[in-house]
Formats: structure tokens, C-alpha cells, sequence
């Protein structure tokens, strides 16, 4: 049987004691660090240093940008930070590699990166979950998309990459197709085995009433699990994609194929992953993107907050799921700030969270929660300096991080403060 539980760790301790598996008790580890109505200054977690070399496929090169970055406890009361790390530039278009790094010490101090992988690739986000392997061993495993054209352009011909990275690229129909990968660890992070999910994109789909192309999705909001109602178990994972209507152009790169949200479910425990429903209203389809998903209401529905694309746009916006995520609502404005930076869902008891700036600058991060399943929202700023891509994650017992990448694409490095949920209700 596997135990899943990718954010909330406190489900995940009681499925360590299911399974006979030793929990650290973490919650009194970090209770020594912040106590229970406070916040801990920043957290180094990685700091871009442009003179240290990395040897990445017997090349040297330097981490220019760590982007995105995404947290997982695990069973040990070990926190993994995984983030991508932009090879001698933060630039989008850079090759990447993703990075690890772990604190045995509740946050205070945290190990040098070490790479998952051992080729350059054209990867987008990190979202990792837990579970038991088939042995009974705890399995980190992480979801990210891979641009087939993109790392064509780093590694030049379909034959390089087959014969590099193991990947048939004939087995897609289009160029601008996305590839989604599973690395996942069955010893804390020490080595990595890897697994192809072809089955999700490169496909038509008929969703919404219409038939859809999908040829990139970027696997952005993180991993959540439902916990109760009529979908109990399910992993949801949502994030834009980019496709088209049939009928299809063939266009040459995915960046060209209109933009809008998903979310893809599992409900075998993440063997294996289902395409969703598309956000296909007609007055937000293609004006947000980037997105993220809960459960709420007692799992009885899900919720979904999209980032504007628009510079100028009155607030982030949110959609509703009343079947397991096959279908949204129409989409409703929100009080989250429109600054074009995703925003990360948790979602922890009654308190739905995330983090975003609050300047379009990427600066001034805030924490926005609701108590009432997204209806409302109210917000507390946690970082006054640099804040870009982020995430807010729930540790345990009554204690979360937020982690964020310091500068527009990470060029200063990724750092994080750990609260308690007290402090978000002191003014």
C-alpha cells in the first residue's frame, strides 16, 4: 500500500507510524528555531556565487540563476529544497539542471547542491511528493516538463539526445511537443532513478466540450493531495499549458500555441498521470496561466488560482472544480496582487495560503491566505527585499516555509524564512 502525502506532513507522520517507519519529531526541532507566534530571519539556502565551477557532463560551467524552488519534509525531519539551477546564465532559454539541497538542522544550515541528473536539459518546474516504494523504503520522487525543441538546441540532433539522455524523440508528433519526467530517490536524495510519463502531453484531448491539442505543460503548482470526499486519495498538479483548438497549426515552437491552465491527477499513487480539465471560459482562457490547486471544502471541490498575463490586470484569478478537477467554473477575480509571478497553493486544515510579490519588481513577498476556501483573502508581507518564483509549504504540526528565489530570475540565490501559523494573525 502507499502512503501519499506530498505537502502536508503531519498525514505523512501518521502513515510512518501505518508502516512502521520512525518519524522525527520535527514540530519540536522547529519549535527550538521560531517559536510559536514568530518568524525566523532568512534562510540562506543557496547563494549564487559565479567564480564556483560545476562539472556537469565533464564540462565546467557556473550556476548563474536557482529559480523556482520547491520543498518537500520528509520522514527523517530532513527538509529538501530542489530548485532549477541555470548553467552560466539566469536566463529562461539557459540549460538546467536541478539542484538539491537538505537541512538535518530544521533550516538553520543546508548542504551544497547536488544535481539530479547529469546532462543539461530544458526543464521548468519542480514539484516533488513522498510515498513508500514497492520495498517499503520512503520515495522522494519530482515531476518536471522538459521542452524536446529547447534541448534540441542544446544538445543539437534527435541522435544525441537518444544516445545522451535515453529519450526517443521520434515518438512525438510535433516539435514543439513537452516530455514529462519523474526522478525519483529511494535513499534521501543519494542517487536518482528516472521514469518517461509519455502518455500526458502530445495528445488531443477532448475536454470542455472541445477537442484540444496539448503540446507543452509546465508542471508549476506543486503536488496536493485530496484527503476526503468523493476523489479521496487523488494527487492533483496544475500549471499552464500551451496548445490550440482542432483544428491544429503545426506550430514551430510551443511558446507560439495559445496559453491556459490545467491541472493532470493520478489516482494510482502516482504511477501514473491523467490529463484534466482545461480553463476554457471565454473571458479568462488565455488572459491568466500559471497556476496552482487545492482541495478545499472538505475535498468536495478544488480550487485554482491563475496568474495574470497582462501588466496591467486587476488581480489574480481563480476558478472552481466540482468533479475531481474534469471541469472548472467560470473564472472570479481575486485580491492577490496581479504581479506576472506564480503563485503556490497549500493548503493546511482551514487556511488556504500562497506567496507572491506584492511589486511588480518581484520584491515586497507576501503570504495570502483565506479562511473561507478562496472566497476572501488577506495577506502579510514576509520579505521587504527581492522576492520572485516561490513557494509556501507546510512543514509540520503548526509550522510552514516560504521559499523564494532572490532576484527577477534567482541571480542572487534562493533563501527561505520558517513561521508559525500564529504569526500570519498577528498585525
Amino acid at each position: 500500500m502507499y502512503c501519499m502525502n506530498p505537502m502536508r506532513c503531519l498525514s505523512f507522520m501518521l502513515c510512518m507510524v501505518v508502516s512502521g517507519m520512525a518519524m522525527a519529531d520535527t514540530s519540536a526541532g522547529l519549535g527550538t528555531m521560531v517559536e510559536e507566534d514568530a518568524i525566523s530571519d532568512a534562510l540562506e539556502i543557496y547563494q549564487v556565487d559565479k567564480e564556483k565551477r560545476y562539472t556537469v557532463n565533464g564540462t565546467e560551467h557556473t550556476i548563474g540563476g536557482a529559480f523556482q524552488p520547491s520543498v518537500v519534509l520528509n520522514g527523517q525531519g530532513r527538509i529538501h529544497v530542489f530548485f532549477q539551477a541555470r548553467l552560466d546564465s539566469s536566463d529562461d532559454r539557459a540549460p538546467k539542471m536541478i539542484a538539491h539541497v537538505v537541512s538535518e538542522d530544521y533550516g538553520a544550515t543546508f548542504s551544497e547542491p547536488v544535481f539530479v541528473y547529469t546532462h543539461p536539459l530544458q526543464t521548468y518546474a519542480i514539484s516533488p511528493f513522498l510515498r513508500t516504494s514497492e520495498s517499503g523504503d520512503e520515495r522522494i520522487s519530482l515531476l518536471t516538463s522538459v521542452s524536446i525543441d529547447e534541448t534540441l538546441d542544446i544538445h543539437k540532433t534527435p541522435e544525441a539526445i537518444k544516445e545522451l539522455l535515453g529519450i526517443d524523440m521520434t515518438r512525438f508528433k510535433r516539435k514543439a511537443a513537452a516530455l514529462i519526467l519523474e526522478f525519483y530517490s529511494d535513499d534521501g536524495g543519494a542517487t536518482w532513478s528516472r521514469k518517461e510519463h509519455y502518455d500526458v502531453t502530445d495528445r488531443i484531448y477532448s475536454r470542455n466540450g472541445k477537442e484540444f491539442y496539448v503540446a507543452f505543460m509546465n508542471l508549476i503548482g506543486q503536488v496536493r493531495r485530496i484527503d476526503a470526499g468523493p476523489h479521496a486519495g487523488r494527487l492533483i498538479l496544475a500549471g499552464p499549458i500551451r496548445g490550440d483548438y482542432l483544428p491544429v497549426e503545426d506550430h514551430a515552437r510551443f511558446r507560439e500555441y495559445s496559453p491556459s491552465s490545467t491541472i493532470i491527477y493520478s489516482d494510482d499513487n502516482g504511477e501514473s498521470w491523467q490529463f484534466g480539465g482545461i480553463i476554457a471560459d471565454e473571458k479568462t482562457a488565455f488572459e491568466f496561466n500559471e497556476a496552482s490547486a487545492v482541495p478545499v471544502n472538505d475535498g468536495k471541490r478544488l480550487l485554482m488560482v491563475r496568474r495574470a498575463n497582462a501588466r496591467n490586470a486587476p488581480g489574480k484569478m481563480m476558478h472552481y472544480s466540482d468533479d475531481g478537477g474534469a471541469t472548472w467554473g467560470p473564472g472570479i477575480l481575486t485580491t492577490i496582487d496581479s504581479t506576472r509571478c506564480l503563485q503556490v497553493l497549500e493548503k493546511h486544515e482551514d487556511m488556504v495560503m500562497c506567496s507572491s510579490p506584492g511589486h511588480k519588481m518581484r520584491s515586497r513577498g507576501q503570504i495570502y491566505m483565506s479562511r473561507d476556501d478562496g472566497k476572501t483573502w488577506s495577506k502579510k508581507e514576509i520579505e521587504e527585499k527581492l522576492f520572485s518564483y516561490s513557494t509556501v509549504q507546510h512543514l509540520t504540526g503548526n509550522y510552514y516555509m516560504c521559499a523564494w528565489s532572490r532576484g527577477h530570475h534567482g541571480e542572487i540565490g534562493i533563501a527561505a524564512k520558517v513561521f508559525s501559523g500564529d504569526w500570519l494573525d498577528i498585525e
